[in-house]
């Protein structure tokens, strides 16, 4: 898939739009993996419900923590980022990396399937109120660290976790 770049989006809505529509082909393709191999564990690897878990952490702690960032709480002043290498972003996510991922959205269990559909739906809509009413503007002026492109604004950091979903799936896949 070819995603609209950050820089290119009008809105969080857009945003919102992007992380559902990969949500859909996420949510397909875990429903076509057979009830005995979803919780399977290669050597060395996550079962895909153990990568569906790491999808919902990595969605919820995103949104979670907005309306803190944004009232100055926790997060840094950052502003628009029109320099950012969103063309590279993109790419890193177009392929599998293997890289190590932060502790907090690492999986800790091994969920049904019924169970793992729960928590994303539950993930997307915290991501869905998180977005609801906010203006590009208004995620452009504060953000945080991202583990492995540094800064980012809050509108980035958004869409950087969208893309980082769609690299999942092609991973399982």
């Amino acid at each position: 898939m070819n995603f609209a770049l950050a820089k290119d989006m009008k809105s969080p809505q857009e945003i919102v739009e992007l992380w559902k529509a990969i949500r859909i082909e996420t949510i397909s393709w875990l429903n076509k993996v057979p009830d005995d191999k979803f919780q399977e564990r290669p050597t060395n690897r996550w079962s895909i419900s153990e990568v569906a878990e790491h999808l919902y952490l990595s969605q919820w702690t995103t949104a979670r923590p907005l309306p803190i960032i944004l009232a100055g709480k926790f997060g840094e002043d950052v502003g628009p980022q029109p320099n950012l290498e969103y063309e590279k972003i993109r790419e890193t996510f177009s392929k599998p990396s293997g890289v190590k991922n932060p502790e907090v959205v690492n999986p800790l269990n091994n969920y049904s399937k019924e169970e793992i559909f729960a928590l994303l739906e539950k993930s997307e809509k915290k991501m869905e109120d998180a977005l609801k009413g906010k203006k590009r503007e208004d995620l452009e002026k504060r953000g945080i660290p991202h583990p492995f492109f540094g800064l980012l604004n809050n509108f980035n950091f958004f869409w950087v976790m969208a893309l980082h979903e769609y690299s999942h799936l092609v991973a399982i896949k």
